[in-house]
């Protein structure tokens, strides 16, 4: 793709995955952002932003006409709208609204695993679900003949978004305030770990490069690390010990399972937490096993150590 990405177009801008991403693309000043935002939903953004609004009901036909003349799509939608639904639901309407507005580049809401590996799609239904619609994305650009172009981006896990428990809701177990963790098995498994800035910084530098990132799985580690390793480093920060619960993870995890099986579909998401720290293979080693884009995309360095320092202060805050 010789010509640039200038008309962006994003969903879930207020959301913690999108609120990251819009500030990255605000950054730029070479980008047009238009934001579309449901008639239901209270965010407010400002005021020299356009705002396109739309019905709760995302009708391919009022998603085709907000992405006229859009050069790219973000969907940054949390979990629950783009995995409901089948091939019927939301995750497909936005690629079918892409392709018949003509927009040039798409980028899902993947923000995780490698969605197209089968040890993360066998063991969390999300992204099993996400695998199917990248999979009916990457297609639907290849039907396309060359006119829509995808970019995904797995970033492991949000550990700064994951020690906000306003935001995440102690998503791993980890209560920095209460000074108590969950650790699951060993507590030893290293996982990629991305802060959200730097997040959002790989989608508009993705953007800003269309001919580097198209068609192209983007892989993002600012460090790897454990369950174990978080709590010592706050630990240290905190001059505290930490009240560890040790936990396996296979018994929590098949009666999970089990209940998503049985058409609970909020048992996924511990699932998906216990993905991140216990000892079961999800590919999440992005260094070792897919080589990260970083440095490629100009991304800034981020430590552990940073991040456990801002999640001490904001505990102290809160």
């Amino acid at each position: 793709m010789s010509t640039p990405l200038k008309n962006i177009l994003i969903l879930g801008a207020s959301g913690s995955v999108g609120a990251p991403i819009l500030a990255a693309l605000l950054s730029e000043p070479t980008f047009n952002i238009t934001i579309g935002s449901r008639a239901s939903s209270s965010a407010t953004f400002p005021p020299h932003i356009p705002v396109i609004t739309l019905s709760d009901a995302f009708t391919v036909a009022e998603l085709t006409t907000a992405f006229k003349n859009q050069d790219a799509v973000v969907v940054a939608l949390s979990t629950g709208p783009v995995t409901a639904g089948g091939k019927d639901g939301l995750a497909y309407r936005l690629i079918d609204a892409a392709l018949a507005a003509g927009v040039k580049r798409f980028i899902p809401s993947e923000f995780g695993a490698n969605n197209l590996d089968k040890r993360a799609r066998n063991l969390v239904p999300i992204y099993n679900i996400k695998g199917d619609m990248l999979e009916y994305l990457i297609q639907a650009c290849k039907d396309s003949a060359g006119k829509m172009s995808w970019t995904s981006i797995s970033c492991g896990s949000w550990l700064d978004w994951a020690l906000d428990p306003s935001k995440s809701g102690n998503f791993i177990g980890i209560d920095v305030k209460a000074r108590t963790a969950t650790v699951y098995d060993s507590g030893d498994t290293k996982f990629s770990i991305t802060t959200s800035k730097n997040t959002g910084a790989a989608v508009a530098k993705a953007l800003l490069n269309p001919q580097v990132s198209a068609n192209k799985q983007v892989f993002l580690t600012d460090f790897m690390t454990s369950t174990n390793e978080i709590v010592k480093a706050l630990e240290r920060e905190t001059g505290e010990k930490f009240k560890v619960e040790r936990r396996e993870s296979a018994p929590l995890i098949k009666a999970a399972t089990e209940k998503y099986d049985a058409g609970d579909s909020g048992a996924a998401y511990p699932i998906l937490a216990m993905s991140f720290g216990a000892d079961v293979d999800v590919g999440y080693d992005f260094p070792k096993e897919q080589g990260v884009w970083n440095e490629k995309l100009g991304l800034p360095k981020a430590s552990l150590e940073e991040v456990v320092k801002e999640a001490v202060e904001l505990a102290a805050r809160s």
